[in-house]
C-alpha cells in the first residue's frame, strides 16, 4: 500500500519566541550565515569607542556660545562620550538643568553594536532618554537593518520604534522584510514586542500578526515558537503551535497543541528539568509525549510517552530511567517521519541503579523490558524481560608475592529473573558468579596478563506447560574453568625531519582455554552471537547473555598498526588484523541441532580493519570478515566520507552479511546521501538506501536547496518504508510513506523545520 504525505512548515507565528542559541546570529561578511551578503552598514560613518573611563569631548569646525550655557556646534560637531558618540551638521548642546543635545539634518548617533541615522533628533545625556525622527538605523551584532518614523529611547535599556521595519537582507534588496505599527525593545529583559506586524516576501504581504514576542539576546523566555504546517492523506491538513515555557533556570517546557483535520486535536509537549543532590551531585529529566484523545480514522486515543531520567545522589549513588511506550503497533507508521521509527520492532524501557557501599564494591539493580511494535511477530517471539537482575562484583589485591608478582582476585555476580508474557516460553531465575585470579606484568614496551577464572552458573526454572519445558533441566548447573594468557608488544617510531608523524606498532598473542559442558538441557534467555570486531576476538566468550560459554582450545594473534599527526591531530592510517586458530573443534551451540556456532578445527574468521583520514576532507573505513571455512566474505563494511568547503557532504556505505540460516538471511545494503552546491547560490540534496538482496529502494530523499544573502529554502522528497523489518522478505507488498519535506530560513530569525534534513544527511549542517 502506498500512501502520500506531505508535511509544509510555517514561516511566522503570532506571538513567536526563539529559545537560546535561536536568536540573531553573530554578523560575518566573509563567511558564515551572511557570506552571500554584501559589507554590512558600509555607509555609516566609521565609529572606534571611547576606552571606559576616557573623559567625553566635543568637536566641530565652529562653535557659538548663547545664553543659559548653549552651545551651538557646526560643520562636522560631534559630541563623544565612552559608549556613545553623536555627529550632525550642527549640534545644539544645552547644559543645564540637564545636558541634551539637539541636532537637525544629518544626525547620527552610534554605539558599540548600534547606529541611528535621523533627519531630526534630541538625547538627554543625563537620564540617556531621546527622540530620534525619521530614522535608519543598523544593529552589527544581528546583521539587523532597518527605518522608523519615530525612535524613542526611555534610557540606554528600553527603546521603542513607531511605523518600523526590521529585516537581515540590504538595504537595497529586502527580499523579506517585517513592518510594524510599534516595536519596544527591552534590553534589560532581553525581549522584544511588535505590535500589528506584517511579513512582506518580494514586497508582498505574505503574513500577518497582531502581535509577536521576540528575543534581542540569548537568555530563555516563554512565548510561542514557528508553528509547523502540513498536509497528510492520515491526517489531513496539519497544524502545530509550540509554546516555550520558561518555568525556572534549572526547568522548562514546549507544549504544543496539534490540529489534524482528519484525525482530531491532540497535545504534544516535552519538560526538562535539572534537580541537585547534596552541593555536587545533580540529575536530569525529560520527558516526551503526543496524545491524541479520539482519533477519528482508527478509533480511541493515540499517544507516545518517553521517560528520560538521569542523575548521582550521591558519589556513590546514581541511577538512570528510560521508558519509551507507544499506545499501538501502528504509532509509528502513522506519525514519524523517518525510516528508522517506522521499522522498529521493540521499544526498551529499562532501570539501572548503581551502588558503591565501599570496599570497592560495585552493586547494581536492573529491570527492563520491551513493547514489541511489530505485529508481524507472535507473542512467541517477544524478547525476555529481566525482572530485575541484582550484580555485584568487585576486584581485591592479594598483596606481593615474592618481588614482582602482586596478583589480584576479581569478583562477578549476578542474580536475574526472566519473565515473558508468553505461556509457551519457560521461565525462571538464573544465578551466576565468576572468580577470576589474574597477574599482570607490563613495561613501557611489554603488557603479561595471565588469567584463570572460575565461571559457575545455576538454573531454577518454573514449573510448567509449556511445550518446550521437558527439555530444559529445571535446576541446571554449570562449572566452567577458563584459561587465558594475553601478551602484547608496544613499538614505537617517530618519521619526518620534525617528528610530525608517529608510528605505533602492537602485535598481540591471546590464548584461551575453556573445557567443554554440555548445555542443551539450558534455555536460551538473554544469549545470541556476537557481532565479531577486533577486540572480540580477544574475549573469553564468543556468546553475549550468560546462557552458554563456548568451549575454546585457540590461540587469537592480531597486529594493529597505526600513524599518528602528532600536528593536525589525525590518522593518515589505521591497520589491524586478529585471527583465531583452533586447536580442537568447539562443540558448543545457541540450541541442539544449531550448526551455525559451531566452530571447526583450524583457523577461524580473519577480520580486518581499516581506517584513514585520507585527506583533509576524505576519510574512511573498511571492516571485513572472511570465512576461512566457507570461503567467503562473511560480513563487511565500508565507509567514505566527504567533508568539503562550501558546505560540501558526501557519505558512501556498503554492508553485507551472510546469514546464518533460513532465520537469518543475508543482507546486502547501501547508501549514498550528499549536500553539493551546484553554484553560489544553489545545491542539491540527496540520498538513497538500497536493499540489494530485495533489489528495492528502502529509503530516498531528493531535493534542492536556494541560498541568498538573508534566506534560504530547501524542498525535497522523500520515500521510505514503514513496515516492520524492513529489507527482510520486502517483496511488492511494502508499505511506503511518501512525503515532502520543506524548510524555509529567514536569517537572523532561526530556521523551520531544519531537523529533517540533518537526520537524513549526515553531517549536514543548515
Amino acid at each position: 500500500m502506498l500512501s502520500g504525505k506531505t508535511r509544509l512548515a510555517g514561516a511566522v507565528a503570532t506571538g513567536l519566541t526563539v529559545m537560546t542559541g535561536g536568536s540573531f546570529p553573530a554578523h560575518a561578511d566573509a563567511q558564515g550565515p551572511f557570506a552571500l551578503c554584501p559589507a554590512f552598514g558600509t555607509e555609516r560613518p566609521d565609529y572606534t569607542p571611547l576606552q571606559v573611563g576616557a573623559p567625553g569631548r566635543a568637536a566641530a569646525d565652529r562653535a557659538s556660545y548663547g545664553r543659559d550655557g548653549v552651545i551651538t556646534l557646526s560643520g562636522g560637531a560631534v559630541v563623544e562620550e565612552p559608549g556613545r558618540r553623536i555627529l550632525g551638521d550642527t549640534l545644539i548642546y544645552r547644559q543645564s538643568p540637564q545636558a541634551v543635545v539637539t541636532g537637525e539634518g544629518s544626525l547620527w548617533l552610534q554605539t558599540d553594536d548600534m547606529s541611528v541615522q535621523a533627519e531630526r533628533g534630541e538625547l538627554n545625556l543625563d537620564t540617556d532618554a531621546g527622540r530620534l525622527e525619521r530614522a535608519r538605523y543598523w544593529i552589527d551584532s544581528r546583521h539587523l537593518s532597518g527605518v522608523a518614523g519615530t525612535i524613542l529611547q526611555e534610557d540606554r535599556q528600553h527603546y521603542r520604534l513607531e511605523q518600523a521595519t526590521f529585516s537581515t537582507c540590504p538595504a537595497e534588496k529586502r527580499d523579506w522584510e517585517f513592518r510594524a505599527r510599534e516595536v519596544d525593545l527591552n534590553r534589560e529583559t532581553g525581549r522584544g514586542e511588535a505590535w500589528h506586524t506584517t511579513l512582506r516576501a518580494g514586497g508582498v504581504p505574505v503574513f500577518y500578526a497582531p502581535y509577536i514576542n521576540f528575543p534581542i539576546d540569548d537568555r530563555r523566555q516563554s512565548g510561542f515558537l514557528y508553528p509547523t504546517f502540513g498536509n497528510s492523506t492520515e491526517g489531513g491538513f496539519e497544524y502545530a503551535q509550540p509554546y516555550y515555557w520558561n518555568i525556572a533556570p534549572n526547568m522548562d517546557a514546549t507544549l504544543t497543541p496539534s490540529l489534524y483535520t482528519k484525525r482530531g486535536l491532540g497535545l504534544a509537549g516535552q519538560a526538562r528539568w535539572l534537580h541537585q543532590f547534596g552541593e555536587r551531585d545533580r540529575g536530569r529529566d525529560q520527558v516526551d509525549f503526543f496524545y491524541l484523545p479520539d482519533d477519528r480514522v482508527d478509533g480511541g486515543s493515540r499517544w507516545s510517552l518517553g521517560v528520560d531520567s538521569s542523575g548521582r545522589i550521591n558519589p556513590d549513588l546514581d541511577y538512570r530511567v528510560d521508558i519509551n511506550r507507544v499506545s499501538d503497533d501502528r504509532f509509528f507508521q502513522d506519525f514519524s517521519t523517518n525510516l528508522e521509527q517506522s521499522t522498529a520492532s521493540h521499544l526498551r524501557s529499562d532501570l539501572r541503579i548503581n551502588a558503591r557501599p565501599g570496599g570497592g564494591w560495585n552493586l547494581g539493580l536492573q529491570a527492563q523490558r520491551y513493547q514489541t511494535i511489530n505485529p508481524d511477530l507472535t507473542e512467541y517471539q517477544h524478547p525476555y524481560r529481566i525482572m530485575p537482575r541484582l550484580t555485584a562484583s568487585n576486584r581485591f589485591g592479594l598483596g606481593q608475592w615474592g618481588e614482582h608478582l602482586a596478583p589480584s582476585l576479581g569478583v562477578r555476580a549476578d542474580v536475574t529473573r526472566f519473565a515473558h508474557p508468553s505461556d509457551e516460553r519457560i521461565v525462571g531465575d538464573r544465578a551466576h558468579a565468576a572468580l577470576t585470579l589474574g597477574q599482570s606484568f607490563s613495561d613501557t614496551w611489554y603488557r603479561l596478563r595471565p588469567e584463570v577464572t572460575l565461571d559457575a552458573t545455576s538454573y531454577h526454572l518454573d514449573e510448567q506447560m509449556a511445550p518446550t519445558a521437558d527439555q530444559y533441566d529445571t535446576g541446571a548447573t554449570r562449572s566452567v574453568p577458563i584459561s587465558s594468557v594475553d601478551g602484547s608488544l608496544f613499538f614505537e617510531r617517530a618519521y619526518g625531519e620534525t617528528g610530525r608523524y608517529r608510528a605505533l606498532l602492537e602485535p598481540r598473542m591471546y590464548y584461551l582455554y575453556v573445557p567443554y559442558r554440555d548445555q542443551d538441557d539450558i534455555p536460551l534467555f538473554d544469549t545470541g552471537l556476537t557481532t565479531l570486531s577486533y577486540s572480540e576476538l580477544f574475549r573469553p566468550n564468543r556468546y553475549s547473555g550468560g546462557d552458554r560459554v563456548a568451549d575454546e582450545n585457540a590461540l587469537t594473534s592480531g597486529l594493529s598498526w597505526s600513524l599518528l599527526d602528532t600536528h593536525r591531530g589525525t590518522v593518515p592510517l589505521s591497520l589491524r588484523v586478529a585471527q583465531r586458530y583452533r586447536f580442537e573443534d568447539s562443540e558448543t551451540t545457541l540450541r541442539p541441532g544449531h550448526t551455525a556456532s559451531y566452530e571447526e578445527q583450524g583457523g577461524s574468521t580473519v577480520l580486518a580493519e581499516v581506517y584513514s583520514d585520507v585527506t583533509q576532507h576524505w576519510s574512511g573505513s573498511f571492516t571485513a570478515e572472511y570465512d576461512t571455512d566457507r570461503e567467503e566474505l562473511a560480513r563487511s563494511q565500508a565507509r567514505l566520507g566527504y567533508r568539503g568547503e562550501n558546505n560540501r557532504l558526501l557519505n558512501l556505505s556498503y554492508f553485507t552479511r551472510v546469514g546464518l540460516d533460513e532465520t537469518d538471511p543475508d543482507y546486502r545494503q547501501g547508501d549514498v546521501s550528499f549536500a553539493w552546491p551546484l553554484s553560489r547560490r544553489w545545491s542539491m540534496l540527496g540520498r538513497v538506501g538500497y536493499d540489494f538482496d530485495a533489489e528495492q529502494v528502502v529509503q530516498s530523499l531528493l531535493g534542492v536547496g536556494y541560498e541568498s544573502c538573508c534566506w534560504a529554502a530547501r524542498l525535497a522528497l522523500k520515500r521510505y518504508i514503514v513496515r516492520p523489518e524492513a529489507g527482510v522478505d520486502l517483496g511488492e507488498d511494502a508499505e511506503y510513506s511518501n512525503a515532502i519535506v520543506f524548510q524555509i530560513e529567514l536569517k537572523g530569525l532561526g530556521g523551520i523545520g531544519g531537523g529533517q534534513f540533518r537526520d537524513d544527511i549526515l553531517g549536514f549542517r543548515p
